[in-house]
This record gives C-alpha cells, sequence and structure tokens, in this order.
C-alpha cells in the first residue's frame, strides 16, 4: 500500500483554480447531487469522504457539499488527504481529519457515510470500500456519487477531437453496474440510484438519463446474509 504522505503529491489541491462564479452564501440545496445527498442525511451523524475538493477555497462556492452537510446533519466530520486543505478549513470552524480514504479506522460507527466524487481518485476503491464498511452497521447508509462515463459531453469530445481529457487526479471510470460489481464483493448493494446534471441543456435532451447526466449517485448499504 502506498504511505499516504506519497499520495498526497498526486493531489492538485491549491493548484486548481476555485470558481468564483459559484461562490455564495448560500447552499444550492436544488443542485442535484446535493438534492439525492440532503434526503439522507437530515438530522443524522455522517462521515464526509474527500470534504476538502481541491482547493480549500472552494468552501465558499454554493455547491460545496461539506457546507450542505455541516448545516442539516446532526453532527458531521470531515475526512481528507489534503494536509493543507484540512488545517485551512479547520481554522475557519470546520472539523476535518487529515487521514487516507483508502485505510481510516475511527472505532464507531456513522448513521451516513457520504463519499462525493472521491471513488474515481483512488488507487485501490477495495481498500476504501473496505474502510468504509468498518465504519457502518445494519442501518448505515453509503452515499456515492461519481462522474458519469456515457455523458454525452465525453463522446462528443471524442468523436471531435479523438479524446476526452479528464481530470488529472481521476484514476478510473464507473458506471451502476461496473460500481454493483465492486460493492458485491464486499458485501454491500445499491439500493438505488439516480443519474442527475446541474446543467439545463442536459435536463432538456431528449436522450435517456443514462446519456444526458453528468453524474449518478448511488444509496448503498450492507447485505442481509441472513438472507
Amino acid at each position: 500500500m502506498i504511505e499516504k504522505n506519497k499520495k498526497e503529491k498526486f493531489l492538485l489541491g491549491s493548484q486548481k483554480k476555485p470558481k468564483h462564479g459559484d461562490f455564495s452564501s448560500e447552499i444550492a440545496i436544488n443542485d442535484p447531487k446535493n438534492k439525492f445527498i440532503l434526503n439522507h442525511i437530515r438530522n443524522k451523524e455522517v462521515l464526509d469522504i474527500g470534504c476538502v475538493n481541491h482547493n480549500p477555497l472552494n468552501h465558499q462556492s454554493k455547491y460545496w457539499l461539506h457546507k450542505l452537510l455541516h448545516k442539516y446533519s446532526n453532527n458531521v466530520l470531515g475526512l481528507d488527504l489534503s494536509k493543507e486543505g484540512v488545517k485551512y478549513l479547520n481554522s475557519i470552524g470546520y472539523n476535518i481529519i487529515h487521514e487516507d480514504a483508502e485505510n481510516f479506522d475511527l472505532n464507531k460507527t456513522f448513521d451516513v457515510i457520504v463519499a462525493g466524487d472521491i471513488i474515481e481518485h483512488l488507487n485501490n476503491p477495495g481498500d476504501f470500500i473496505e474502510s468504509c464498511k468498518r465504519h457502518m452497521d445494519k442501518n448505515s447508509k453509503l452515499l456515492i456519487t461519481t462522474p458519469n462515463p456515457w455523458y454525452w459531453k465525453c463522446f462528443l469530445k471524442v468523436f471531435l477531437f479523438g479524446f476526452y481529457k479528464t481530470n488529472p487526479e481521476h484514476t478510473c471510470w464507473y458506471d451502476p453496474i461496473t460500481l454493483e460489481q465492486l460493492l458485491n464483493r464486499y458485501d454491500l448493494r445499491i439500493l438505488n440510484f439516480e443519474y442527475g446534471s446541474r446543467y439545463f441543456i442536459d435536463k432538456i435532451l431528449p436522450f435517456p438519463k443514462s446519456f444526458k447526466n453528468t453524474s449518478f449517485y448511488a444509496l448503498i448499504k450492507l447485505n442481509d446474509l441472513r438472507n
């Protein structure tokens, strides 16, 4: 297993410029991803994995997921590999620990574990699933969101330019079928999933959901091994 400090060198961190156009004191609760997650975290004990979102200045964005969790959950603990980001966000009042998503043990369970757009960044997603599972009981929920590899703009850019330039931190793509295959190997299952996009054009295009949306969001629980 690669050591935590060696993994940190692959993080973009403050090199990735924040999206100033998204800065707002408001929270975009009608954003499809935020809306999906909000349905499951109200008044719950939540662990938010990968919460820094590259540049810690993104805490000012109306789409910053941790801000939503901080406001609407009963209690939220953040976890991220970015030492710089964790230090900065803790200095302005958040509660985030510097840990590796692929190898952490907090010696407790959570009502909800949120993994927002993190699984596609990992070296070893199986280790991540194992770490999450250690923090779940039979009632816990794991929420995973990730980019949709079948999004129409990906295909269009490949057709026009011969390639699609994805986030340089990404190591893989998942769709609902491959994600479920991974989860089943660790005795977890997808209860349901949804596709979503925040862009207006995607909402009006006459394409299948699996083709016109940027991302998908999965609700996951432990298998009942008695069945």
